[in-house]
Formats: C-alpha cells, sequence, structure tokens
C-alpha cells in the first residue's frame, strides 16, 4: 500500500506542475507574440546568411523579402514570416540573381554582384555554390536550400535558448508568487488521502485538457496571423490558465499562496521554503509537453496497478 500511496504523491506532484507549466507555456506563447521572436529570429538568421548587397546600395535581404514569394508568406506589405519552405528560398534567390541579369549564365549573373566576394559576403557565399554547382541550377538551389537548413538550426537554437530563458522567468514568477512549495506540496498530498484522491480527479482531467492544447499548439505552429491579434489571445490565455491552475488546485486542497509568517520560523524553515520553491521553479519551467508525457506515464502505471488489488478484495 505504502507504493501506492507514494506514486500517488508523484501523481499529484506532477498534476501541479502540469497546471502550473501549462500556464507557464501560455505565458512563453504571448511573450514570443507580443516580440515576434519566430520572424525576428528567422530575419536575423537570413541577415547572417544573406550579408550583402544584390545592387549597388540595395541589401539582399530586403531583396530577398520584397519578392512576391515571399510577400505571400507574410502578413502585410511590411509583415515577416515566421517560417519560410526551404524549397521558396532557392527559388527567390535564383530569381534575384537572374532577374538583374537577364541573357546571363548564373556564373556571370554572380559576378555582377558589387565587390568582391570577400567584401560582400552573399556574393562569397553563392559563388561557392555556383562553382560546386558547374552550372547546374537544380544542383545550386538544393546547395542554397541546404544552407539555409543549417542557417534555420543557428535560429532554432536561438529561439530554444531565448524561451528556456523566459520561462525560467517566467516560472519564478508563477511559483513564487502563488507559493507553489515542493516540499510544503508533498508533505500534504502524504498526509491527506482526500488530497491525493481529489488531485487524481484532477490529473485525470488535465490530461484530457492539456492533450487537447497540444494538439492546438501543433497545428498552429508557423501559421501567420496578425501579431497583436495573436499576442492578445496569447495573453488572455495565459491569464485564463492560471486561473484555473490556482482553483483547480486550491480545490484538490492544497494550501497554495503566502500566510501571515509566524514567529517560531528559523533558519532551516526558511531553507526547506527555498528548496522546495527552486525545485518547483525549475520544474514548471520545463512546460507542459513535459510534464503531460510524465503525467500520462505515472497514470498509466497506477491503472495497470490498480487492477491486482481489486481482484484481491
Amino acid at each position: 500500500m505504502f507504493g501506492l500511496e507514494a506514486l500517488d504523491v508523484m501523481i499529484g506532484l506532477v498534476a501541479v506542475y502540469l497546471a502550473f507549466g501549462m500556464a507557464c507555456t501560455a505565458i512563453v506563447e504571448a511573450i514570443t507574440a507580443w516580440f515576434n521572436v519566430r520572424s525576428s529570429n528567422l530575419e536575423a538568421a537570413l541577415k547572417e546568411y544573406f550579408a550583402g548587397e544584390v545592387s549597388q546600395g540595395e541589401s539582399f535581404v530586403k531583396a530577398f523579402y520584397d519578392h512576391p514569394l515571399v510577400q505571400a508568406l507574410s502578413k502585410g506589405a511590411k509583415g515577416r514570416p515566421s517560417y519560410i519552405p526551404r524549397e521558396i528560398v532557392g527559388q527567390v534567390v535564383e530569381s534575384l540573381i537572374m532577374a538583374r541579369n537577364v541573357g546571363k549564365s548564373l556564373v556571370e549573373a554572380v559576378d555582377s554582384f558589387p565587390d568582391a566576394p570577400e567584401i560582400n559576403r552573399v556574393k562569397g557565399i553563392l559563388s561557392t555554390f555556383v562553382t560546386r554547382a558547374a552550372g547546374d541550377v537544380a544542383a545550386f538551389r538544393k546547395d542554397v536550400e541546404k544552407h539555409f537548413d543549417d542557417a534555420m538550426d543557428r535560429a532554432s537554437g536561438w529561439f530554444k535558448r531565448y524561451t528556456q530563458v523566459v520561462a525560467l522567468v517566467a516560472s519564478a514568477v508563477l511559483v513564487i508568487g502563488a507559493n507553489v512549495d515542493t516540499v510544503e506540496i508533498s508533505k500534504s498530498l502524504a498526509s491527506s488521502p482526500e488530497v491525493r484522491t481529489k488531485t487524481m480527479e484532477i490529473a485525470a482531467e488535465m490530461l484530457k485538457d492539456a492533450k487537447a492544447k497540444e494538439e492546438r499548439i501543433k497545428t498552429t505552429l508557423g501559421q501567420d496571423k496578425d501579431a497583436v491579434k495573436e499576442a492578445v489571445e496569447r495573453t488572455k490565455e495565459s491569464l485564463e490558465v492560471y486561473n484555473r491552475a490556482m482553483s483547480g488546485m486550491e480545490s484538490s486542497g492544497l494550501q497554495l499562496g503566502w500566510k501571515k509568517p509566524s514567529r517560531d520560523r528559523d533558519f532551516w524553515w526558511y531553507l526547506t521554503k527555498a528548496v522546495g520553491l527552486l525545485v518547483s521553479i525549475f520544474a514548471v519551467s520545463l512546460g507542459a509537453p513535459f510534464w503531460f508525457d510524465i503525467l500520462q506515464r505515472f497514470m498509466q502505471v497506477r491503472a495497470s496497478g490498480a487492477s491486482p488489488r481489486k481482484t484481491e478484495t
């Protein structure tokens, strides 16, 4: 029986982490939407990739974004897409080269770019691709697309590091503000069968809610909406998710929030509190998808372990 109780305590803890992890994930989404982080990252990667000029005084990146194929992926004339298919990149680069050099070969067209290759970086990169392709346009496009994929890998790394920092900050605000203390929550779950039972019910409900949210994120990822409208939607969603997390955990009997400090609190109390909050901050910052998977596995183990006990009774 002790093993089952311990599992229930773990499920309760994971349910708390998932509840606040969902709020944390929603906040991160809202912040990235407000600051157009995905499209900004893409533009930064393109500026690194295509640094230089396509003609005297005209930035290659500006010409790239002004191309009709890229404009079709953007929101408005000054908008920036958050995702560009690699095939579009190859077509646009070839178009920018040849449109300004009608009647010339690919080699001649790239050679007509201003400045020497070592000065105009994009000219040096494209000259390398042209030489390697030996005049084959299809091979040239593939090289451009492969290099673009490498640039996007770096952009993905930038985005991941950015969201990790934002998630840690958001998690700290949520955890400290709501006093989500892992140590205290564990004690409450271990000492109260009623709290464990209610938390188990909430965990089952959250699995359905988290699954629906995960599917929505997958279907909307990479879609270009009005930036302000999306940011407002994400902000409202983050507030709703936070309120649901608080009400759900409090309805289970867990005591969240701060109370008036008593005089008998010593150094060890403060140390334990700091450890409990730090563990919660790190756990919540991992986000909803991580804890959704963990909770799903724990619930499966709980379900498989429950049937033998039923047969005994």
